[in-house]
């Protein structure tokens, strides 16, 4: 379950900021996963809860996005939306892609008191 090391690993960058910036409570964690980021949502969420405990993000909502996977064709340079590393370009039927979106875990907003 590398999801839990990521939770506390993003939970430390959030409450870090916070801190930071003098803020008291964390109230809601919005992020964004990649279709093939290879992490489970609810396995993140879970993790965000435990990793959570005991800190100024404790009872945080937290909100995951997922984001699409976006490829190009290296081949004819068509733009479209893959389900996984296999798939091939609609277009020229070339498996040359360049992924350019769906592989990111990123933390996309913090809202704080």
């Amino acid at each position: 379950m590398h999801e839990l090391s990521i939770s506390l690993k993003t939970i430390d960058l959030v409450v870090e900021q916070a801190q930071k910036h003098r803020y008291r409570k964390v109230t809601k964690i919005t992020l964004s996963v990649g279709v093939l980021s290879c992490i489970e949502s609810e396995a993140l969420r879970t993790g965000l809860e435990m990793a959570s405990r005991e800190t100024i993000a404790q009872d945080a909502e937290v909100v995951i996005e997922t984001l699409p996977a976006i490829a190009v064709c290296q081949g004819c340079h068509y733009s479209f939306t893959i389900q996984n590393y296999q798939d091939s370009c609609p277009q020229c039927h070339s498996y040359q892609l360049t992924v350019q979106q769906g592989e990111e875990l990123q933390i996309k907003n913090i809202e704080v008191e």
